[in-house]
């Protein structure tokens, strides 16, 4: 039996995150309905951290990750794969970080 985790959800649309309970053996979907206005909101994993709803600088940054596959899931790199990797702080840092590690992306390209 595993433990279920708590997954965060968000809509790009309107900016509303929120958390579901899933049991990560079975079933964890890649989008939800938004309960706010009805529009998809993205599984984008147990770490993330929503920016304030009025944050547009941050909120860009997270759809360009988004975008280009990165859903805030932990890379780890280097021996044992210990050492995790932050993700940016900026959209211009993001734009250097979805270069860097493209190959960690969960985009098929």
């Amino acid at each position: 039996m595993t433990t279920p985790y708590n997954m965060t959800f968000a809509c790009m649309g309107c900016r509303k995150s929120f958390k579901r309970e899933f049991n990560l053996a079975k079933e964890c979907p890649p989008e939800l309905v938004c309960p706010n206005c009805g529009g998809t909101s993205y599984n984008f994993g147990r770490h993330f951290k929503s920016p304030k709803k009025t944050d547009s600088k941050q909120w860009k940054k997270v759809e360009f990750l988004f975008e280009h596959g990165f859903r805030f899931q932990k890379i780890r790199i280097g021996s044992g794969h210990h050492d995790v990797v932050p993700y940016p702080e900026t959209l211009e840092q993001a734009k250097e970080f979805v270069i860097k590690y493209k190959k960690y992306s969960l985009n098929e390209e």
